[in-house]
């Protein structure tokens, strides 16, 4: 009855602190998504911080308490101290006394950052290790962000490039979702890492391809690790994007597409339009004959795609054993190639004795023209982690072309559907020699924003900047020898090998509750699986000091925005005069100018 009582006082409360903060404030729309790219920047900031020291962190990552959840991995004593908040659908909760009710109560972990992996994310990793076990740092930070209005959920995580997803509030996963997620084909990823380009993938079809991978590698051909490395690829393209595949032996250079095919727009990774090119590209088999197969003419062939639009990045992609380079040399068209980023990925035979072609003059001209050589020596089963070098040189190109603010997606439908509409605010994270360590974000769950739905959804119409954007500036970036960057020795992080051992498990923690089930974890309120149709007095009370403190933390963001509304135009001014006088030294920004 303690809690009856107590409405009439804290519904007055409510309606006073409502008018009083909307005096002050003016757009709380506005100061909530000032706050959110704030959070975003410190995020980013203690990312970079962590990646720094990724060895020391790597090396206390190995014990049970120092280790990462899993996000399909339930341990003892998670249900203890989950919190039940209200969402716009819990999937795997029923309305409690109903069979097809909507529930709208889930349970969350504030206490911990969850990690979930995609599919091809590889446990083995000494690089999935170090991600996993270094921003495990980041969960102080997240924690303290998200119990700032415990009333509103919104949920902060980081993407590295390996492909796990690091995310809190936590939320435990039934067996089925574990291995759904791909973060790096998310809208979100490709907003903040991406620019419009046409992208262009070469792949070698000579008789050599035909042979099996170095067991350190995997398993099968090289021509099949060529074609999944392209077919990844084509998972990360976003709208407006043109892009294409060309088949090269020594004869011929084929298309795959009459002409460079256009990403349509969507927020899934269906991609329904690029279906015939995967098709074709499953067809393709090696030559039967073993002669060098021709680059200087694939080149050539790949140079026509970029008509489909001119004023966008150009990017050739060549994926190959690189046999045609040890059996003679290779004449590049380096006229033709200028403002061509040109990224040469070499696939190792188990006996070759050259893996980073010495001596030959095919690397000196790739890096003459601002180009990329590199041998695939690890990661092969993580394609796009394999491909860091790629996402980088975008990612950078995007950092440059937008000022490095934090960047908005489209709404859209939320993935885990617990939210309905979303929107993100995203920015990269690069390490000191300008890599890109991964992608920091937070998610607005627009529908559960309670009074801030309108305000947010206004303030949103200014900055969602992913359809404005225009890659005309691209074709300013200057590709020469300065910005070339050629991979040409064996290097391991912190001390370790292909086949390091340390930490076990990835740096997650092993799974110790083997009795509950994905419902007994996540329903709670209106869809408990004991509960019933009322909520119990702790949470009706504490949804009642939720809202209380969720208004007076509005009340004080809206007194730093009106306080911060003119530094807030002043650093705008100072971003457009530097983003207008760049590029600065030339190592900043992946070795990247501008005229």
């Amino acid at each position: 009855m303690e809690y009856v009582k107590c409405w009439p006082f804290l519904v007055l409360l409510s309606v006073l602190l409502l008018g009083w903060s909307a005096a002050v404030v003016g757009d709380a729309g506005t100061d909530y998504l000032d706050l959110k790219e704030n959070q975003v920047e410190l995020m980013v900031n203690r990312s970079i911080e962590n990646y720094r020291q990724k060895c020391d962190l790597l090396a206390t990552c190995d014990n049970p308490t120092n280790c990462s959840h899993d996000v399909c991995a339930p341990l003892l004593g998670d249900k203890d101290g989950l919190r039940c908040m209200v969402v716009n659908n819990n999937k795997y909760c029923s309305l409690s006394g109903s069979s097809n009710g909507s529930c709208t109560n889930m349970n969350l972990d504030f206490r911990q950052g969850y990690v979930r992996l995609a599919q091809t994310t590889n446990l083995k990793s000494l690089d999935t290790k170090i991600s996993v076990c270094s921003q495990r740092a980041l969960d102080p930070l997240m924690r303290d962000f998200a119990s700032l209005n415990p009333s509103i959920l919104t949920r902060h995580f980081f993407a590295p490039m390996d492909g796990t997803w690091r995310v809190l509030p936590g939320l435990a996963q039934s067996g089925d979702d574990c291995r759904s997620f791909e973060p790096r084909g998310r809208p979100w990823f490709r907003t903040a890492t991406s620019v419009g380009k046409v992208v262009v993938v070469l792949i070698d079809l000579s008789a050599s391809m035909n042979k099996n991978l170095p067991l350190y590698l995997g398993a099968g051909t090289i021509l099949d690790a060529a074609k999944n490395i392209a077919t990844q690829l084509l998972l990360t393209l976003s709208s407006g994007d043109h892009v294409n595949i060309v088949v090269f032996n020594s004869t011929s250079a084929t298309p795959l597409s009459t002409s460079a095919i256009l990403v349509q727009d969507h927020n899934t990774t269906e991609q329904l339009e690029l279906d015939p090119l995967r098709l074709e590209l499953s067809k393709q088999t090696v030559e039967n004959q073993s002669k060098p197969s021709d680059l200087s003419g694939a080149l050539q062939a790949a140079l026509l795609n970029f008509d489909s639009n001119p004023q966008a990045a150009k990017v050739i992609l060549v994926v190959t054993d690189g046999v045609f380079a040890t059996l003679g040399n290779v004449t590049l068209p380096s006229t033709n190639l200028t403002g061509v980023k040109v990224f040469l990925y070499k696939l190792p035979q188990s006996d070759d004795n050259n893996i980073f072609l010495a001596g030959n003059t095919l690397v000196q001209q790739l890096c003459a023209v601002g180009g990329h050589f590199e041998p695939i020596l690890k990661n092969l089963e993580n394609p796009l982690l394999a491909l860091h070098k790629y996402f980088s040189y975008l990612a950078n190109l995007k950092r440059i072309l937008t000022g490095g603010r934090p960047q908005y997606g489209y709404v859209y439908q939320d993935f885990e559907q617990i939210g309905g509409n979303i929107i993100t605010v995203t920015k990269p994270a690069f390490s000191d020699a300008g890599d890109l360590i991964g992608v920091a974000g937070i998610t607005i769950y627009i529908e559960v924003l309670g009074n801030l739905t309108d305000a947010v959804t206004q303030a949103l119409r200014s900055r969602i900047t992913a359809s404005a954007y225009n890659a005309s500036t691209a074709t300013q970036v200057i590709l020469t020898a300065a910005n070339c960057s050629i991979v040409n020795e064996t290097t391991y992080s912190c001390g370790g090998s292909i086949n390091s051992d340390f930490p076990s498990n990835g740096g997650l923690c092993m799974k110790t509750d083997m009795t509950s089930t994905i419902q007994d974890i996540v329903c709670c309120g209106v869809c408990s699986v004991r509960g019933s149709h009322r909520l119990g007095s702790k949470v009706i009370a504490g949804v009642a000091v939720g809202s209380l403190l969720g208004l007076l933390v509005l009340v004080f963001i809206g007194v730093l925005g009106w306080r911060g509304y003119r530094k807030r135009k002043e650093k705008t001014a100072e971003e457009a005069e530097r983003i207008n006088n760049f590029p600065g030294d030339v190592k900043d920004n992946f070795g990247l100018l501008r005229r």
